[in-house]
């Protein structure tokens, strides 16, 4: 599996970090050592050593990578006045592409979503909070436009709620075209509560 869902400033980071998803993929996390990483990258252990300082530090890296691109794609698919059903459709479908595949495809997928613990668990929850506060700006923009009809419950809990509906789907799903099916007809349902 060549995946390039990660992206760095570095190149050679960025090498490294999609060699880690791919190695993580195929073996797991607890099972993947430094020498497996530096294999996938094409470099000596002595040269993966130069970038980052253990395999926690690549899982942290990679998190935070993953956070970026997330958040990203996030805004650009929640677009001010863009019509709602293809916002939601695109919002979330902006959590899939290969990182999503390369999870769900991989007979370690469970393993490398539970991981929580540590300073990952830390990062996740920042990265969480990230794109609760996307989905939370777009929801009271819209409302106070009158693109959308919210009722009774708070803003920022409508959000932690659309986007709990997006990892029931990630935790249902049988595989990555599940998930992505998954996804649309969630979308389609939200869009369907949240119109005027």
């Amino acid at each position: 599996m060549n995946t390039q869902a990660l992206s760095d400033t570095d190149e050679k980071r960025a090498r490294i970090l999609n060699a880690a998803l791919s190695v993580f993929s195929l073996y797991g996390y607890r099972r993947t050592s430094m020498e497996d990483i530096a294999k996938g990258a094409g470099m000596s252990r002595a040269a993966l050593y130069q970038h980052f300082r253990n395999k926690e530090d690549i899982l942290l890296h990679g998190v935070g990578a993953y956070f970026d691109v997330a958040v990203s794609a996030l805004r650009d698919a929640l677009t001010p006045g863009r019509p709602l059903k293809e916002a939601l459709q695109l919002a979330c479908a902006s959590g899939t592409g290969d990182l999503a595949r390369a999870l769900l495809d991989s007979p370690h997928g469970e393993e490398l979503l539970s991981i929580k613990s540590g300073e990952a668990e830390v990062q996740t929850r920042e990265g969480n909070a990230r794109i609760a506060a996307i989905w939370t700006d777009w929801l009271a923009t819209e409302a106070a436009a009158g693109r959308i009809r919210l009722e009774g419950d708070s803003i920022p809990q409508m959000a932690e709620a659309i986007i709990a509906g997006q990892h029931g789907q990630k935790m249902l799903a049988t595989s990555y075209a599940d998930y992505v099916a998954r996804l649309k007809v969630y979308a389609d349902l939200v869009a369907r509560g949240l119109e005027p």
